[in-house]
């Protein structure tokens, strides 16, 4: 086999093969009859909701010279796949003609691949609870048969090649550039589209381009991101209170509060995981997220929450015996070291994590994900609640002192610094030049205006409560406020992160988007 040069990427699979077996699709041909997508899905026995293959449309120009074409697209069988390498289980395997096939066996339905992929090309089948997606008729190519969208197209409009993979190589940014496509560089797609001759692409825009519409809210994962980023900030919290005490000699300081702070949030925590398998089409198999660690955000995140569920529930059964039950003695249990050594583990534990979380949005084709902000977003979220959690068991636990003071105000600051930039970061949405970015921030600004307006209010609150007990009014109903009034802000924020995100995509069809708008 020849040796191949090629990008030092993780996860690149091009060991198994020198060539290449591409679609090669002719846009200055294709006539917008939408047999490829009826024999695809006849072949196929695809559900009506379900489309491995799609046409949309592009146009340009003005009256009266206008352009309208039709862009034909399946599977891209990318060269540096996201699917594949997202995939927590490994459920993609690259064969030796490099298509791209998911085994629907090992699938556990988490639908990460559906957000990798920059082109939306696998698709959840909620009866099934796996993802589904286009493998060429690999079952037809074995039999020296064309794919049945290639040999429905009446034009010829598609074709199937075998090309050196240097090829694709070296002109994959060029052969895989069309109106309405994502950019190649996200993924290196093998697919070659001809364009037509004498037509500028930059002129040419998706005929959708004004269909826009929400995101699945995915409650199972908003739960589950906000309460194991709640538990981090309370655990955070208390781990702060306990050093400060163990260095001043106050050692049961608020212990009972403490104690029983942990495990609440502990509750918290092991609810949360428990939600996360609600999100999965087979949550018998949540076993397999681990697999493909080496690439994989989502397994990262899994290795790295259970870690601190573990040491965060030894952290807090210890404070909780020792101190919120008073059963034993710490010195029974290692002394004050062990648990700070536990509180340290937990929180560095949790920390990477939430970082891990964050992370696995962080994709290309979610743009409005992909910026460091989300990290910031999921982080605030411990910042913001922990510190008001803590005062609030301190309250109830009949603290009134300084500790419930600055507990408060930090958590009233960090609230304000994070409305901030997130007003900043909504700002710089609106004013890119980029469809998804600037679609993002209208869905977040005109569509969800209602709902702005209670975060807001949730926030004002939070705000209320927090800046009493900031200066010295302690009271069990500012706490209660402050903290409920967090939670719900911090839920609504989650909420509008998930379904105000635009995702990249091929070009639309007209009459597809208009029928669904007006249903």
């Amino acid at each position: 086999m020849d040796i191949i040069e090629k990008p030092d990427l993780p996860g690149f699979r091009t060991d198994n093969r020198s060539t290449q077996t591409r679609f090669h699709f002719h846009m200055d041909i294709c006539v917008g009859c939408h047999a490829c997508e009826v024999a695809c899905s006849e072949q196929n026995g695809l559900p009506v909701d379900t489309q491995w293959r799609r046409v949309g449309e592009v146009e340009g120009g003005e009256y009266p010279d206008t352009l309208r074409f039709f862009l034909s697209s399946g599977c891209n069988h990318c060269l540096d796949a996201p699917c594949a390498k997202g995939c927590p289980v490994d459920a993609y395997k690259i064969d030796e003609r490099g298509i791209v096939i998911h085994q629907a066996d090992v699938c556990i339905g988490c639908q990460y691949c559906t957000w990798n992929c920059p082109y939306s090309v696998p698709s959840f089948q909620p009866e099934r609870g796996v993802v589904s997606k286009c493998d060429m008729c690999v079952n037809r190519l074995e039999e020296s048969r064309e794919p049945a969208c290639a040999q429905a197209c009446p034009a010829g409009a598609i074709e199937i090649e075998t090309v050196p993979l240097e090829e694709v190589l070296a002109t994959y940014e060029d052969a895989g550039a069309a109106p309405g496509m994502p950019a190649p560089e996200i993924s290196m797609p093998s697919t070659k589209i001809t364009l037509p001759e004498g037509v500028d692409p930059s002129s040419l825009h998706p005929v959708t381009s004004d269909f826009v519409e929400p995101e699945e809210p995915h409650s199972p994962l908003i739960f589950m991101t906000v309460l194991t980023q709640i538990g981090l900030g309370g655990f955070a919290a208390i781990y702060a209170m306990d050093l400060l005490r163990s260095l001043s000699g106050a050692v049961q300081l608020a212990g009972t509060a403490l104690g029983t702070l942990a495990a609440v949030l502990m509750g918290l925590i092991g609810l949360s995981l428990a939600a996360s398998t609600l999100h999965l089409g087979r949550p018998a198999f949540a076993f397999r997220a681990i697999r493909n660690w080496r690439t994989s955000w989502l397994s990262r995140e899994v290795l790295a929450l259970t870690l601190f569920a573990k040491v965060a529930f030894a952290y807090a059964a210890f404070l909780l015996a020792t101190e919120g039950l008073g059963w034993v003695s710490a010195e029974a249990l290692g002394g004050v070291g062990a648990r700070l050594s536990l509180g340290t583990g937990a929180v560095m534990a949790g920390i990477v994590g939430i970082y891990a979380s964050a992370r696995l949005y962080r994709v290309p084709a979610r743009p409005a994900w992909n910026f460091r902000k989300t990290t910031a977003d999921f982080f605030a979220v411990a910042w913001i609640v922990g510190p008001a959690v803590l005062a609030l068991a301190l309250v109830l636990g009949g603290e009134a002192g300084l500790s419930v003071q600055v507990a408060a105000l930090a958590a009233a600051l960090a609230l304000l610094a994070y409305a901030k930039l997130h007003s900043d970061f909504v700002c710089h949405l609106a004013e890119s030049e980029t469809f998804e970015l600037k679609a993002s921030a209208e869905l977040y600004r005109d569509h969800f205006a209602r709902l702005r307006m209670y975060k807001n209010g949730a926030a004002l609150l939070a705000l209320m409560g927090l800046l009493t007990l900031g200066v010295g009014a302690v009271s069990i109903a500012a706490a209660t406020l402050g903290v409920a009034g967090l939670v719900a802000y911090v839920f609504l924020q989650r909420y509008l992160f998930f379904t105000t995100v635009v995702g990249t995509n091929i070009a639309g069809n007209f009459i597809v988007e208009a029928h669904r708008s007006v249903a």
